[in-house]
C-alpha cells in the first residue's frame, strides 16, 4: 500500500511541476503592431503580445508579417524607467524574441 501511495504522490507532483512550466521557444507567425505604448506581435484575431526586446524588430515595418521564435516572460526590464504614453493597449502577455525566421 505504501508503494502505491508513493507512486501516486510522484505522479501528482510531476503533473504539478509540468503544468507550471513556462513556455519556451514558441514559433508563431503574426503581424508587427506599433503604437506609443510599444511594439507588439499580433497573432490570431487581435491577440497582441508586447515585445520586450523590440529593438530586434527595428528593421521590420508596422503591419509586416513575421515568423518569430520567442519565450513568454513575466517581466520586461527593458521597459523599466522608460516613459510611455498614457494610452491603454490590451495584450495577452509579454514575449522576448529569440530569433526571426
Amino acid at each position: 500500500m505504501k508503494k502505491v501511495s508513493h507512486i501516486l504522490s510522484l505522479g501528482i507532483l510531476s503533473t504539478l511541476l509540468f503544468s507550471c512550466a513556462t513556455v519556451h521557444d514558441r514559433l508563431n507567425t503574426g503581424t508587427i503592431v506599433r503604437d506609443c505604448t510599444g511594439t507588439y506581435l499580433r497573432v490570431a484575431e487581435n491577440e497582441d503580445y508586447l515585445v520586450c526586446n523590440a529593438e530586434i524588430l527595428e528593421a521590420k515595418k508596422d503591419g509586416e508579417k513575421v515568423s518569430l521564435i520567442y519565450d513568454n516572460v513575466d517581466k520586461c526590464p527593458e521597459r523599466d524607467g522608460k516613459i510611455m504614453c498614457m494610452m491603454y493597449h490590451e495584450s495577452k502577455g509579454m514575449i522576448r524574441v529569440k530569433s526571426i525566421k
